[in-house]
């Protein structure tokens, strides 16, 4: 495949070079606006295209005197459709493929772990899948077993990254969701938060049950009323702000939302229902997405080092790639605690 340049990049996109310079290069992925990143990033990975210096080495031959690299990758995302439904999915997996691109082991090709459920699979996914022979694929989200056992049919190079291990023989970055989780409610602790709410998924979903552990080891009783069940999406937030405000007079303080995409929801609701954040009700979230650091109240929350995770994840693939490691690593980062303006200490009237 003959590598794109930057100028067919900008003209296939309508931006300039210097736009699409930048939007491959920047660090954070918060340069342009969504919709101009991802046009980009859809040419760049379609068209094959290598950075400049990665392109010269190539040529050359050689990378500090070694081989140089020359590869590619894909990118499996698990529990959602497209990165477009899950904001966090999506900055993480553009910071996967900056990482991978200037590493010379580009992107070429994602998809939803939904769209290779056999009896479901188009034709058009199963022969890119099956035609396609990347050296090694990232896994980003929730996997089941059969997901698993699928996946490793088709690559024998596999990473895992995402909020908790997984009963996978594979490398695995993982920024602990149950941790995320202790960190947000012993900021709310912390601020004399005692009714004290949970948005989001509670099936075998870790940030439940840290929620559960943490009212236990407080003395705090566990109320099924302050449990609003909902997925980690703005629908399930919307949902969820329903349920908390048809309660009458059994209200939190504040809530824990598994998700900033359920917390942002949950704050246009409430506040759709003039009921002041943080005045009122304190909310905090998980994911630091991008979004989280704009709205109003800016959202408190608990973010993962998307920079880092993108570079251990494909460094550590690429290491197993060239067989620099043998035995499954499981690498462990540090989560964040972003505070913003969307809690208070308590004290003002509650809902």
């Amino acid at each position: 495949m003959g590598s794109i340049t930057l100028k067919e990049i900008a003209a296939e996109a309508g931006v300039s070079v210097s736009t699409v310079s930048r939007v491959v290069n920047s660090r954070n992925d918060s340069f342009a606006s969504k919709e101009v990143r991802d046009r980009i990033w859809t040419i760049v990975k379609k068209g094959g295209y290598l950075p400049n210096k990665s392109a010269r080495e190539l040529q050359q031959g050689k990378i500090n005197g070694e081989a140089a690299r020359s590869g590619s990758l894909c990118c499996i995302l698990g529990h959602t459709d497209t990165v477009e439904e899950n904001p966090f999915f999506a900055q993480l997996s553009r910071i996967i493929e900056k990482q991978s691109l200037e590493r010379g082991f580009p992107v070429r090709f994602s998809y939803s772990i939904f769209d290779v459920n056999e009896k479901l699979m188009t034709n058009v996914i199963k022969e890119k899948i099956e035609s396609f022979k990347p050296d090694g694929a990232v896994t980003i989200g929730q996997f089941s077993k059969c997901a698993i056992d699928l996946l490793n049919r088709y690559y024998s190079n596999i990473i895992y990254v995402g909020r908790c291990k997984i009963s996978a023989d594979w490398d695995q970055v993982i920024c602990d969701a149950y941790e995320a989780a202790e960190m947000a409610l012993s900021h709310l602790f912390s601020q004399g938060h005692r009714r004290i709410g949970y948005l989001g998924e509670t099936e075998n979903e870790v940030r439940f049950l840290a929620y559960q552990n943490f009212l236990g080891r407080q003395g705090l009783a566990f109320d099924e009323d302050l449990v609003y069940r909902c997925q980690h999406n703005g629908e399930g937030g919307n949902l969820g702000a329903k349920k908390l405000l048809a309660a009458n007079g059994n209200k939190p303080t504040a809530v824990l939302c598994a998700s900033d995409t359920a917390a942002i929801a949950l704050m246009n609701r409430l506040k759709d229902a003039k009921i002041r954040v943080p005045e009122q009700v304190s909310i905090v979230g998980i994911d630091n997405i991008e979004l989280s650091g704009y709205v109003s109240p800016m959202l408190t929350t608990v973010g993962m080092p998307i920079p880092e995770i993108g570079s251990v994840a494909v460094q550590t693939l690429i290491n197993r790639i060239e067989r620099r490691h043998k035995n499954p690593l499981r690498i462990y980062l540090q989560n964040e605690f972003i505070h913003r303006q969307s809690v208070a200490p308590f004290g003002r009237p509650a809902l």
